[in-house]
């Protein structure tokens, strides 16, 4: 069955397209005008986790957020990732081929980053690695942090409205 590319909701149908994807706000464009998929611009991330604005379409957040997490990242209760509209996460996890589970490694080869970026610091650690499973992590509110040379959104202490898994099965556990 071969992958088809979601359609894009009429509420993000105002950012830019490449290979039929909507692509996130937060990602990082080039000076030639690639845009970095998989990647994350660090001052967007900063105002998007700072001011509560969605990762995906940039605009302020509701009164209920998704915060897309690896399974490495939940027993930190945090993520550098900004939360999301439940929409936005919805046509994240059909569409990014991580969130879905559509790859099973994250890409071997480093991405071509412009002179002013620079990689996130597990870029290393990931490259090429084995893909983790991905949960949704639904809150009303999220705490910014310190992490590192970044911010984090972190639910420690919140308690979550609700966690569920996007690509792990606990039936392949049994």
């Amino acid at each position: 069955m071969p992958d088809t590319v979601p359609d894009i909701p009429l509420w993000i149908a105002h950012l830019p397209v490449v290979g039929g994807l909507a692509v996130p706000w937060i990602t990082p464009r080039t000076t030639d005008g690639r845009y970095l998929l998989g990647s994350i611009d660090r001052d967007r991330m900063h105002q998007a986790l700072v001011y509560r604005w969605c990762g995906v379409c940039g605009r302020p957040l509701d009164d209920r957020l998704v915060l897309l997490m690896r399974l490495s990242d939940l027993p930190r209760q945090c993520t550098n990732e900004p939360a999301l509209h439940p929409q936005c996460a919805a046509y994240t996890a059909a569409a990014c081929p991580m969130v879905s589970g559509k790859l099973d490694h994250y890409r071997s080869t480093p991405v071509r980053l412009d002179a002013t970026m620079a990689p996130s610091s597990d870029t290393s650690a990931r490259q090429g690695a084995a893909a983790e499973p991905w949960f949704a992590v639904w809150l009303r509110t999220y705490r910014v942090i310190p992490d590192g040379d970044n911010l984090a959104a972190s639910y420690n202490d919140i308690s979550p409205l609700r966690i569920r898994s996007i690509t792990w099965s606990v039936s392949g556990l049994l």
